[in-house]
């Protein structure tokens, strides 16, 4: 009889429960360290440390060792699980970082990734290299990364980090958008400025000049989902000017590859805009309703009472109409109502979401106008009364951003806006909490960006058959 292995170091409290399960599933088995070293072809030394809680194992060695005791696989997953939190409580706790939706510097995008990469267990650059597949991702580029020394400098490169990390589909969309913001920043109009001391015409004068007047700006990219919109309306006028149409003959008349045109139609079915029958393509039901005359607004509408239940907050519909700001609907409720407008948003568009949402989207003279008649006067302690100040606050992620009102109009409420600009019109999506569900600000404000490019699109079909009531169908050309 052997002698009794040695007591399992618990320093590592999760290494300690995988050296259990290692030598329980050994035990299970009835086999030495001598037969499980010829069964792996890993030396019986090697095993033994894996299966003392001195040292946290390979994945290759777990998977070895357990599959040569005929382990489970729900017996690899969990080991493969306390492997990776072993990791984690090796380094550490993990340092705060900005949440990916608000990155906006290098050092703030560098320290995420290596908090991601903890977070997924730390997973060697080997495997990171593996799970990267067809994308090349060389060792010496991760440790630039992960010693904080770099980003990625491609975006070829950022998606086989977060692949090699195990980020999902969904989320390395976040991320590459991200990485977008920080490689490509927008260029914010007032970078260069001293601040106003007052809004007297002179200054106005001077402050419009600077800040926008005679510069060409960089444009910031089209972001995919008003690109998403605008094509579905195009794609929607194809179906209704048709008898029936199919994938193919659809791509070639938009001018789309048919992949694009294919996921197109897939997003449309989902909001019931379109259905599909042996292949041909004909209105939905949700379109029907639209074209009715007088239903111009049905979908839109619509779309605001289901954000509002699924937010389970207020929703405003908001406009910029000859210089002034207007909200044009809310959807609110019980459960989720409205902010006490204690003072006009008209008069409040520096402090409120609803009026950055506007701002953002207008050039830098529009904006100094608008604040010469309605000055930015102090609302509570948080506002932003600096013309410079405020408008740096408005473009640091870009004209097509989430904007948000964190106590700054109301020290009750917390806001966020969505920018949903039509062509030849200013408008914005927003929504508002109780301070007491601040925490859910930036989840809400996430779900509004998913749905931004539905609303676009219910928008531009509301604007297009605002002359006669419904959406007019335009007949397309030959194909």
């Amino acid at each position: 009889m052997g002698r009794p292995e040695t007591p399992v170091d618990r320093t590592l409290v999760a290494c300690g429960r995988l050296a259990d399960l290692l030598r329980a599933a050994r035990r299970a088995a009835g086999l030495t360290y001598g037969v499980l070293a010829a069964r792996t072809g890993v030396s019986a030394a090697t095993l033994k440390r894996a299966a003392s809680g001195r040292t946290i194992p390979s994945h290759a060695t777990i998977e070895k060792f357990l599959t040569a005791c005929g382990a489970a696989p729900e017996e690899l997953a969990r080991a493969g699980s306390l492997r990776r939190e072993a990791r984690r409580e090796q380094r550490g706790p993990v340092e705060a970082t900005v949440p990916v939706a608000r990155i906006s510097t290098r050092a703030e995008l560098c320290a995420a990734l290596v908090s991601l990469h903890r977070e997924a267990g730390s997973p060697p650059y080997r495997h990171m290299q593996a799970r990267a597949d067809s994308i090349w991702l060389a060792l010496s580029s991760l440790s630039r990364i992960l010693n904080h020394r770099t980003v990625p400098n491609s975006r070829g490169q950022m998606s086989a980090f977060l692949r090699g990390c195990g980020a999902s589909e969904e989320q390395q969309e976040h991320w590459l958008t991200a990485w977008e913001r920080v490689t490509r920043p927008y260029r914010a109009p007032g970078a260069h400025l001293r601040p106003a001391t007052a809004l007297n015409p002179e200054v106005v004068l001077r402050l419009t000049t600077r800040l926008g007047g005679s510069r060409t700006l960089r444009p910031s990219p089209v972001p995919a989902w008003r690109r998403r919109a605008q094509w579905g309306r195009e794609a929607l006028y194809l179906v209704i000017g048709s008898e029936g149409i199919d994938t193919p003959t659809l791509a070639r008349r938009a001018g789309l590859p048919v992949e694009v045109a294919a996921h197109l139609l897939e997003w449309l079915r989902r909001q019931q805009l379109v259905v599909t029958v042996a292949g041909v393509h004909h209105p939905g039901p949700a379109m029907t309703t639209a074209t009715r005359p007088g239903s111009g607004r049905a979908l839109f509408d619509g779309a605001m009472v289901r954000l509002r239940d699924e937010l389970g907050a207020a929703v405003y519909f908001s406009r910029y109409l000859d210089g002034e700001v207007v909200v044009q609907a809310c959807a609110d409720s019980a459960t989720a109502p409205r902010v006490p407008e204690w003072v006009s948003f008209k008069e409040a568009a520096h402090a409120s979401a609803v009026g950055k949402s506007l701002l953002v989207q207008l050039d830098a003279t529009s904006r100094m106008d608008h604040l010469t008649r309605h000055p930015a006067v102090t609302l509570t302690d948080r506002t932003i009364t600096t013309p410079r100040l405020l408008f740096d606050d408005l473009d640091r992620h870009g004209p097509y951003a989430a904007q948000f009102s964190r106590l700054e109009y109301s020290p009750g409420h917390v806001c966020a806006a969505m920018p949903l600009g039509l062509p030849g019109s200013t408008a914005g999506i927003a929504l508002s909490l109780p301070v007491r569900d601040a925490r859910r600000l930036e989840p809400a404000a996430a779900v509004l960006g998913k749905h931004a490019d539905g609303l676009l699109l219910s928008l531009m079909l509301a604007a297009d058959g605002s002359g006669g009531g419904g959406v007019t169908p335009r007949r397309s050309g030959p194909g």
